[in-house]
């Protein structure tokens, strides 16, 4: 079997990319041939896990700067290698552009994946989503605010955001250097969906006795980096950058922060949740995200409800009970269908499935 996975956004340090990554490398290691196309230069470190594993990697660096040279580029590449499932991944109706690629080149089973719950062309996607739906064989979302949002009535399958627990399991090793102070924190690109500088202005409010751990990077990464210069909270603020072992910093932090304008189903909180870390997310992320029923959901629109709520936070339980949380919600995501692996054999099931449909 030869599968082709897209990815629509760019292919780096994301939950998108998350996903195909990790299932692509499960597919491979069961002897299916795999290719990523990525519209971007991807990084070193994404291209040598890729290697790796045997996955071919594909970059058109064309899809946001020249659509048509993208369209006729990739429907060139999957008549060529003629692969048996290609599998969309993205946020909005633009997908239509990799369906129809996929149309053209004869391709027998055509998955189009909803990640998230709201999309930045929201004009386009209501025109086009209509026929992304029409001429996708498949439908394939993280959770059922995703699907609910990109389908409409029409059925989906939930395809949930796998995780190697046991790799986020909390073990009290850190990156501590915050001395003793209560850490917040958060993980995500520095973008306008995730809401970075929220939390500035949070940890201003807050008594000098927080420091706030923000890793990732991202275009609004300077952005932040000003603003926290400008503040005068080069003490308290801590700015790791892109990195590869993201469980070292869970493991700094006390209290899990994702106040994001939208979001399918983060990566981010699945892991905090292995970590064992209490989490205060927005209202804007769909309740179903609750996976193991002790997240706390607070409005964007007014700072100080988080102030409050962390003010009134009795860290000194939450930090003898870490370890035996981190356990338990282990076990509570395996129960929920969240295990990486069990997810990842299950995707070449259905794809196998499909085949066998088309047939």
């Amino acid at each position: 079997m030869k599968v082709l996975m897209i990815n629509t956004n760019y292919l780096e340090d994301n939950g998108i990319s998350t996903f195909i990554v990790e299932n692509s490398i499960i597919l491979s290691k069961n002897k299916i041939e795999v290719t990523v196309i990525a519209p971007n230069k991807v990084n070193t470190e994404i291209k040598t896990r890729l290697k790796k594993n045997s996955i071919k990697l594909i970059s058109i660096p064309y899809r946001f700067t020249n659509p048509f040279r993208y369209f006729f580029s990739l429907t060139k590449i999957i008549k060529t290698n003629k692969y048996d499932v290609v599998h969309i991944n993205g946020n909005s109706g633009t997908m239509i552009i990799e369906m129809t690629s996929s149309l053209l080149a004869g391709t027998k089973v055509r998955i189009v994946h909803s990640h998230n719950t709201t999309t930045n062309h929201p004009i386009i996607h209501k025109i086009m989503t209509p026929l992304l739906n029409k001429m996708a064989t498949q439908r394939f979302a993280c959770n059922n605010a995703a699907g609910k949002w990109m389908f409409g009535q029409r059925s989906f399958y939930i395809i949930k955001n796998g995780l190697n627990t046991k790799k986020y399991m909390y073990s009290g090793i850190s990156h501590n250097k915050l001395e003793n102070r209560i850490v917040i924190g958060n993980v995500g690109r520095f973008n306008y969906q995730k809401n970075q500088e929220f939390l500035i202005d949070l940890i201003k409010r807050l008594d000098n006795k927080y420091s706030l751990l923000l890793v990732g990077s991202g275009t609004n990464f300077k952005n932040i980096k000003s603003s926290i210069k400008e503040a005068n909270l080069e003490d308290r603020v801590v700015l790791t950058g892109s990195v590869s072992n993201v469980v070292d910093y869970l493991n700094t932090m006390d209290l899990f922060l994702l106040p994001s304008r939208f979001e399918g189903q983060p990566y981010s909180m699945i892991e905090a949740m292995a970590n064992g870390l209490p989490l205060i997310v927005s209202n804007k992320i769909s309740r179903e995200t609750n996976l193991t029923g002790h997240v706390k959901y607070l409005s964007i629109d007014n700072v100080d409800y988080w102030v409050n709520s962390i003010n009134n936070y009795d860290f000194s339980q939450s930090r003898n009970n870490r370890k035996l949380n981190s356990t338990n919600n282990i076990k509570i995501l395996k129960d929920k269908g969240y295990d990486l692996e069990v997810n990842g054999i299950n995707l070449l099931i259905l794809y196998r499935d499909f085949l066998s449909i088309q047939d």
